[in-house]
Order: C-alpha cells, then structure tokens, then sequence
C-alpha cells in the first residue's frame, strides 16, 4: 500500500488585483478628456446620479456599464507567481448636460476614434488603447427648477490587458519511499472457502 501524500497543496488564493484597476482606467480616459477633447468651461465628474445637485456649468458624467472579455485567458508562469492576462472590452457612457451636449460628444467620437488618440494611450500606458464609439443619443433632461435642458449619451469602447498575478504551485522537494518485491510460494494459494 502506497502511504497518501503529506504535501500540502501551495495557496492557489489570489496575492494581488486586477489591474488596471478601474480607477486607473477611470483616471486615464477623464485625463484624455479634460486634455484633449473636452472645451475648457466643461466640468468632468466620475460616477452614477446621486442627490447633490448638477454643477452651475455645462458637464459630463462618465460610468463604466459593460466589462466584456474578448478571449481566453492567458498563463505566463514564473518561479513563484502564475501571472493570468486577459483582453476586455470595456464601455464607459458618457452623459453630457447643457448647450451643445451633442456637439461636444460629436468631437470627442471623432476624436476618440483618430489615430492620435491610440497613441496618447500607448504613451501614458501599453495596456489599453481607445477602439471605438456607438451612436450619440439625445435624451429629454428636466432640472429641479423644470427648466429643459439638453442631454445626449455617447458609449465610448475602450479595449484593456487586464492582468492578475498569484502564486504558483511548486514542488520543490519530491520524497519516495521504495517499494520491494515480495517472494511469492512457488505453489499457488489455495481459494479461501
């Protein structure tokens, strides 16, 4: 009889996050915005509606909605640490309120789908680069004060190399215990009545 196995198994848990987390993701695509194609008088906020009041001046609410994985995911082994990546597609919508809204999310579909934009990203970071823009769309926006103003949406597709590293299973030590032969009778065994 073999004896079981004493090894204990190495942590598979997970040692780090993904990344880029989506605050970074966050801060990059709002970087690129106030940078490059947002107009000055514009105010940028991360995050979904809540009860404070809109600001005074024209602004724009960008949100991530989608997260879609585009492939499987990759292995790239190391001596301690399994390093998991995989491309995503993500979507942040963006929500622009006050005079222009659709004009402004016009300029910055043109300009999140030019090549200047992929390269802005390629400069700041090699994991993630701008991919592509839905439909603008208006939306009727009445203020507290019932007073319409414009409104419109745009999705902006942005693909990332998320990663995510944790440790490996090793062994590092093998130990064997030897089997022997066993000098069987030279007579067969009897069946047991």
């Amino acid at each position: 009889m073999v004896p079981p196995d004493s090894h204990t198994p190495d942590p598979t848990e997970v040692t780090t996050q993904l990344i880029p987390t989506e605050s970074t993701i966050m801060h990059m695509v709002g970087d690129w915005l106030t940078e490059v194609a947002l107009p000055a008088d514009w105010a940028l906020i991360q995050g979904q509606q809540n009860r404070l009041p809109p600001p005074a001046q024209r602004f724009m609410v960008m949100q991530t909605i989608t997260r879609r994985p585009l492939a499987t995911n990759r292995h790239v082994y190391g001596h301690t640490t399994t390093t998991i990546t995989q491309p995503v597609e993500l979507a942040i919508q963006l929500t622009a309120y006050g005079d222009d809204a659709i004009t402004t999310l016009g300029t910055i579909s043109t300009l999140w789908r030019d090549p200047a934009a992929v390269s802005w990203f390629q400069q700041k970071r090699d994991d993630m680069a701008p991919l592509n823009t839905g439909s603008i769309m208006q939306h009727s926006f009445i203020t507290a004060e019932q007073q319409y103003e414009d409104s419109a949406t745009l999705t902006l597709l942005l693909i990332i190399q998320t990663r995510l590293c944790r440790s490996a299973e090793t062994a590092l030590a093998l130990s064997m215990s030897s089997i022997r032969e066993v000098d069987l009778p030279s007579q067969p065994l009897s069946p047991i009545s």
